[in-house]
């Protein structure tokens, strides 16, 4: 199983639901889970010691489980948003091993924005390589000038199902 992680509505989401069927139509299982429907509070010590949310903990375990993940993340101010940042730092607390589910687990990065989306691409890059995960070499990227690529998306994701074996 897969996970697709979606930190937007519209666009994002549109990608997101295209490369799950993608996946399915390859036989694979996927799920999505839209970061931005958890509407988490915004991470910081003093919540975390009224405990970590219910549903960080159930994340967690689906992510243990899956095979790999598929991060779509539009480019806000040529970063990360702010809603994928909270989410990271609240998995990264959510037990004394934050690592394993980052930890040699293989990303596939993906984006659809406005500017470009290589900047949010490389932020994320450096942010998963630093927890420990293997970023695909390959991303997906679409604008609203340029549209998805099906027979290219769907040769990314081979690739991403064959190293995430």
């Amino acid at each position: 199983m897969y996970t697709i992680f979606v930190s937007s509505l519209n666009e994002n989401m549109k990608l997101a639901n295209v490369l799950k069927k993608q996946l399915n139509e390859l036989d694979y299982e996927a799920e999505i889970i839209n970061l931005v429907n958890l509407e988490l509070p915004l991470y910081d010590s003093s919540k975390e010691q009224n405990g970590i949310p219910v549903v960080i903990n159930k994340i967690t375990e689906t992510m243990e489980k899956s095979q790999g993940y598929i991060v779509i993340s539009p480019e806000y101010n040529y970063s990360i948003p702010p809603i994928l940042s909270n989410f990271i730092a609240w998995v990264s607390r959510s037990n004394d091993d934050f690592r394993k589910v980052f930890n040699e687990k293989f990303i596939l990065l993906a984006t659809h924005s406005g500017s470009g989306g290589t900047d949010v691409l490389n932020a994320m890059r450096n942010q998963f390589t630093k927890l420990g995960s293997i970023i695909m070499p390959r991303e997906i990227i679409t604008t609203y000038e340029k549209a998805l690529e099906f027979d290219s998306s769907k040769k990314i994701l081979q690739q991403f199902i064959k190293f995430a074996r």
